[in-house]
């Protein structure tokens, strides 16, 4: 699994396919958290937007980055699809964990904020949820899922907006919610961890459907 990871980490620094949504969401840092004086927790709610955003489009290209005949190739090679997607998904998390640390250093180099440890902590429990909901996104809206990129592009931003618009049809306005009240980051952290442990949910059930619709097709 290690020489998977290795080959899959590799050939997407190499395809540079992760550039795009990462400068998207550098720029939107700078857009919707610089200079920001108002609480912590705040800013860290545009961060989750932003990760929700760029983490969906980083998952898309980065299950996209094999062509159809080369993943075919890896999945003889490896004898399990869900071991492909579950390492897959490991390179994806791997990739955002910088984005995570920038989405919790760069309002407070920016901004004037008072910064606690419980602060960081709440911060990073939201971006985590928050990313492991793009990466469910992402997964679905693949080609493993859905061949035409047209169609998954659609897709994919159509469930960004439902996720954002509908309060319970996932974690991400809720978690966006509590990083908008006005109780203390400790006040908010088991509500914070709880979401994320959904998240982690339905991103599993994600891998699992994914699995289901890519091995039926092949």
């Amino acid at each position: 699994m290690s020489a998977l990871y290795r080959y899959l980490l590799t050939s997407v620094l190499l395809s540079q396919r992760y550039l795009p949504p990462t400068l998207i969401f550098l720029a939107s840092m700078a857009v919707g958290t610089t200079s920001d004086n108002g609480p912590l927790q705040s800013s860290y709610s545009f961060c989750v937007l932003a990760m929700l955003v760029c983490t969906t489009w980083l998952t898309v290209a980065i299950v996209n980055h094999e062509d159809p005949t080369q993943h075919k190739i890896t999945l003889v090679m490896i004898g399990s699809s869900l071991r492909v997607l579950a390492i897959t998904v490991a390179v994806v998390i791997t990739w955002c964990v910088p984005l995570l640390v920038i989405g919790l250093v760069y309002p407070i180099v920016t901004g004037k904020h008072v910064v606690t440890a419980a602060d960081l902590g709440v911060g990073a429990t939201a971006q985590l949820g928050a990313a492991m909901i793009g990466v469910a996104i992402g997964l679905l809206c693949s080609r493993l899922v859905i061949p035409r990129i047209g169609i998954a592009m659609l897709t994919a931003a159509a469930v960004i907006l439902l996720v954002l618009l509908l309060r319970w049809s996932s974690p991400i306005r809720p978690i966006m919610t509590v990083l908008s009240n006005d109780k203390p980051a400790g006040a908010n952290a088991v509500p914070l961890t709880l979401l994320a442990l959904v998240s982690a949910i339905l991103l599993a059930a994600a891998v699992l459907a994914t699995r289901a619709v890519a091995d039926r097709r092949d």
